[in-house]
């Protein structure tokens, strides 16, 4: 079976194989949830795409010549430094030095570069990154190294694990995956490292993950962040006696989040001693450039490859990872990749060159020596405060000064360990935790001695909302100093500060370093009274009628309580009354957030997801008692409001079935006063020729009086286009009126209102009866009220009378006016 595509102006034939059925639509109905889903995820992303692209085709036509070189730079500054969604700058700019700028110059020179002769960019190339690699290695003390420049941190490590495939695999470059079949590889690879590092590896270089080996941290003794050194060669053994081959170890000079260092040493003795590739990265190894290097820190010279970052240690935007590695075959290099052999990506370096040739050795130096200066000036203000945990880097170990040897090494070791002694790393880990005596200043939390330490007496999940609350507030404060909220296993959420990544673009000084600690003193205060007055909460919400305390740990304040109004009974549908619960304490929140001190108060879910009021971190000056009967103050009113509604639906239906009966009962009357013949097509227009219906029709219709929640006529709204309020029937009669009042008030002469008196069995009879009525009465009522000097407000029904005299003369007029219609209606 032929058919055929066309396509533009071509006609494409194609076939239908016959043994392929064709396509029936399905009778079966589509999935609930998947248009669900398509509703609430697919369409409006696809409706915001065709608005985003209806904009870009409009601007294209409005600008088919294109746009001056001024707009278009505030146009992008507008979307750089603003939010699409509501117009807020969310972005303040950062501070970029001359070495800054002089990175980002170098950028536009490589693409400039990019044009050149292919030879004469070839010995460019080679230059750049001679020189480059030659200064990074004598800087951090890595001599004897190649480079490789890389945008992405991680390719780095990639690269240098298909250079030790290499060398461990002779037929690797020509087999491939073949060659690891029988013996396949390992990567060892610490719990701590960077999430997903060990997946991306094996995921480039098509490897099983069962290649990957994750090396537990310390348990006992040292750092619980950094690699146990015992079970990583416990591993080796077993994979060794398993037919596979340990490949690499991938160590951490400062971990991404507490910033430890893993003990090279010791992990530089066993790699050596069972042929396993050594590769290191962390911002710790920043500190190689330093005068006065830490131990742990130094022992990084003598591994096989490791990754830096200078483009963020000094604040140089743009600019290349850079991974130095060490190996004796240069074609092996070559094969596996490391020495990149296209000239355009050779050019990433040269940011880098004319960055470090702008800095110069005692600039870098500078930078490097101010964050580690930053770090020490933070730790030692910390320090001062009870409440506050330091995670310190673990230096017991190293500093231990081993008597072997000869006396030169003895003391040699020992004018070392001394030159450490105010040497720390570059990150500062700290959390709140509750502590009201000082903290001892040689045991942390997170050595080995932490068990003397003491322990909080607030819950973890409620510490770690706490901290959250902390690091959102000194953030907002204290924008030179960037913390950030990480969350580590086994110690909650903490704040970390690490000058080595933000110093450089927020210009951070010691000034603002003082600054963050009296910001962070003020805010301890405010942690530890909440902390202090959580049980009074519980006391105050639970001695409370309508409150309900919600034992909701994760909640960083004073608690959380729920309203629960009266009206709510246990017999209530289950989702008709949570609903009702979302809707009240919705509005208290709401409400209280409007006022004063509103921003204590936020919107919570509670355990049984429904909706509830959290009061957040107080300060000394506010009354718990206070604050609940403000809560509890506001569901009232709310509550009183709900009844009040309820009772109105009642009375406004009751008002509309009234309404409707009485309207009913007045079109019954219209017709059998009209008689038959007006309903008839033909007969009811030769009749309205001789004898005109009224103008005014009889029928008028109902208003609900909700101050009353009476029912009231419309005649007087459409006769004097405006709405005239009439006494109540049931008002009591006034104290200096010399007759009771009647029981309603006066009102003009309508069918209805003399109807007792008389039935016209003849068309349209009762419709003039008014008319000479209203007559009668308004001729009457001009008279006696002229000489009294009252005036009328033009509504028969206003009730603007004062005297019983006027109602007496008004009666007689209506019965006069009755008899007189009598006879005219017998006349006609």
């Amino acid at each position: 079976m032929a058919a055929r595509v066309s396509v533009g102006d071509e006609v494409i034939p194609t076939s239908t194989p016959n043994h392929v059925p064709k396509a029936t639509p399905s009778s079966k109905p589509p999935l609930r949830m998947d248009s669900n889903l398509q509703k609430m995820f697919i369409e409006p992303s696809l409706r915001d795409m065709s608005e985003s692209l209806s904009e870009v085709m409009k601007m294209m036509e409005k600008h088919g010549s294109g746009q001056k070189l001024d707009e278009i730079v505030c146009k992008l500054d507008s979307i750089i430094v603003q939010d699409d969604v509501d117009g807020q700058a969310v972005l303040s700019p950062p501070c970029l030095d001359k070495e800054a700028q002089v990175a980002m110059l170098g950028q536009s020179i490589a693409a400039y570069c990019n044009t050149l002769d292919a030879a004469h960019l070839r010995k460019l190339t080679t230059r750049i990154i001679s020189d480059t690699t030659l200064w990074l290695s004598r800087i951090f003390r890595f001599d004897d190294s190649s480079a490789y420049f890389h945008s992405d941190s991680r390719d780095g490590l990639l690269r240098v694990c298909r250079l030790a495939l290499s060398s461990k695999y002779d037929k690797y470059g020509t087999d491939g995956f073949n060659a690891l079949y029988t013996k396949p590889p390992i990567i060892y690879i610490s719990a701590s490292a960077r999430p997903g590092l060990g997946q991306y590896i094996c995921t480039q270089l098509g490897l099983p993950l069962s290649s990957l080996c994750t090396v537990p941290c310390n348990t006992v003794f040292g750092s619980q962040h950094t690699m146990d050194i015992a079970t990583l060669e416990r591993l080796i053994k077993d994979d060794e006696g398993s037919s596979k081959i340990p490949l690499m170890v991938v160590a951490n000079a400062g971990t991404p989040l507490a910033g430890h260092t893993d003990n090279l040493n010791r992990l530089k003795t066993i790699c050596d001693e069972y042929g396993v590739w050594l590769h290191v990265e962390g911002h710790n190894l920043a500190t190689l450039a330093l005068g006065t290097v830490p131990t742990s820190v130094l022992a990084a010279k003598r591994v096989n490859s490791l990754t830096l970052q200078p483009g963020v240690w000094l604040g140089l935007p743009g600019v290349t990872s850079v991974t130095l590695y060490k190996s004796a075959d240069p074609a092996m290099t070559l094969a596996a990749g490391v020495g990149s052999s296209q000239i355009h990506d050779r050019l990433s370096a040269l940011p880098l060159w004319l960055s470090l040739q702008c800095l110069g050795y005692k600039g870098i130096v500078a930078k490097l020596k101010h964050a580690a200066e930053l770090s020490q000036h933070m730790q030692q203000r910390l320090n001062s405060l009870g409440s506050i945990n330091i995670s310190e880097k673990p230096l017991k170990d190293s500093n231990q000064v081993i008597s072997e040897g000869s006396l030169k090494e003895i003391f040699t070791k020992t004018i070392q360990v001394l030159g450490q002694a105010d040497v720390i790393s570059p990150v500062i880990v700290f959390k709140y935790g509750d502590r009201r005596e000082g903290p001892s200043p040689d045991a942390s939390p997170y050595t080995d001695s932490a068990e003397d330490q003491p322990i909080s007496s607030l819950p973890s999940p409620l510490l770690d909302a706490f901290n959250t609350w902390l690091g959102e507030e000194l953030q907002r404060e204290n924008p030179n100093v960037k913390v950030d909220i990480v969350n580590i296993d086994k110690d909650g959420v903490c704040l970390r500060f690490s000058p080595l990544e933000s110093a450089s673009y927020r210009g951070t000084t010691s000034d603002d370093i003082d600054n963050f600690v009296e910001s962070l003193k003020s805010l301890i205060e405010l942690l530890n009274f909440t902390s202090e007055h959580r049980f009074e909460f519980q006391e105050a919400v639970e001695s409370r009628e309508n409150l309900l305390f919600v034992d909701l740990l994760s909640h960083g304040g004073l608690g959380v309580v729920q309203f629960i109004p009266e009206y709510l009974n246990s017999g209530q549908n289950k989702e008709t009354a949570n609903k009702e619960l979302d809707k009240i304490n919705s509005e208290i929140v709401q409400r209280l957030q409007a006022g004063e001190g509103g921003h204590i108060i936020s919107e919570v879910l509670s355990t049984s997801g429904t909706i509830a009021v959290g009061v957040g971190v107080v300060s000394e000056g506010i009354t718990i008692d206070d604050v609940v009967d403000l809560v509890w103050s506001t569901g009232k009113d709310l509550e009183d409001s709900s009844k009040f509604l309820e009772s109105m639906a009642d009375v406004v239906l009751k008002g509309i079935l009234d309404a409707q009966k009485a309207l009913e009962q007045e079109n019954e009357n219209k017709l059998l006063e009209e008689g038959v013949l007006r309903q008839m097509p033909v007969v009811s227009s030769l009749l309205n020729w001789f004898s005109p219906p009224p103008k005014e029709a009889t029928i008028r219709g109902r208003s609900l009086n909700l101050t009353s929640g009476s029912l009231e006529s419309t005649e007087n709204t459409y006769k004097l286009h405006m709405q005239v309020q009439e006494e109540k029937t049931s008002t009591p009669p006034r104290p200096s009126a010399p007759r009771k009042p009647r029981s309603t008030p006066t009102t003009p002469l309508t069918p209805n209102s003399i109807q007792s008196h008389h039935f016209s069995d003849t068309e349209g009879s009762v419709q003039g009866d008014s008319e000479d009525q209203q007559r009668v009465q308004k001729k009457d009522l001009e008279e006696l009220v002229q000489p009294q000097g009252l005036e009328m407000t033009g509504s028969s029904s206003s009730t603007v009378t004062t005297a019983s005299s006027f109602q007496e003369v008004t009666q007689e007029d209506i019965e006069e006016s009755a008899v007189e219609n009598e006879d005219d209606s017998d006349q006609k």
